[in-house]
């Protein structure tokens, strides 16, 4: 049936929303087997493996579907977040310096490289960072003042409001 993998996708997204992630997986199983290599597929068998914590699967696929579309700027971050989990910061950060030359105006991007300075203790880069990424994005200070990784800026964020 046309379709049918789409809806997959979309039920899996929404139960992993739920945090019903059996269901999630279900609904991934449950799409055919010539569709189950579709990027869309694939991004949301990552998103499922970043919500268990399957941090190499996610990895493999995310740097699967970079060298593929890399266009797609949440393949990149996906990528990052799950390299930083498995291997380091360091390696997620160089994925995500890759990805800024690709996609220069995307928040999310910026805004993760101001998260991973913070973490080395960079200060003073994330706050450089953590501003621009606010001018492509004004979300992103309400993203930034409950992210942990940011909690040295806390202070700081406080006084932009």
């Amino acid at each position: 049936m046309k379709g049918q993998w789409q809806r997959q996708v979309l039920a899996s997204s929404g139960y992993l929303e739920l945090g019903m992630v059996d269901d999630a997986e279900r609904a991934l199983q449950e799409i055919e087997a010539e569709d189950k290599s579709r990027n869309e597929v694939l991004g949301a068998r990552v998103a499922l493996y970043v919500a268990t914590g399957k941090w190499k699967l996610a990895a493999s696929i995310a740097r699967h579907l970079v060298k593929v579309e890399p266009q797609n700027a949440v393949w990149w971050i996906n990528l990052a977040y799950s390299v930083r989990r498995c291997e380091s910061v360091e390696e997620a950060e160089t994925i995500l310096l890759r990805a800024q030359e690709i996609h220069p105006g995307n928040a999310l991007i910026v805004f993760n490289l101001a998260c991973y300075a913070s973490v080395c203790a960079r200060l003073e880069e994330a706050k450089v960072r953590l501003r621009h990424a606010m001018n492509l994005d004004k979300l992103i200070q309400t993203l930034a003042i409950g992210d942990e990784d940011l909690r040295p800026l806390w202070g700081w964020l406080s006084e932009l409001r």
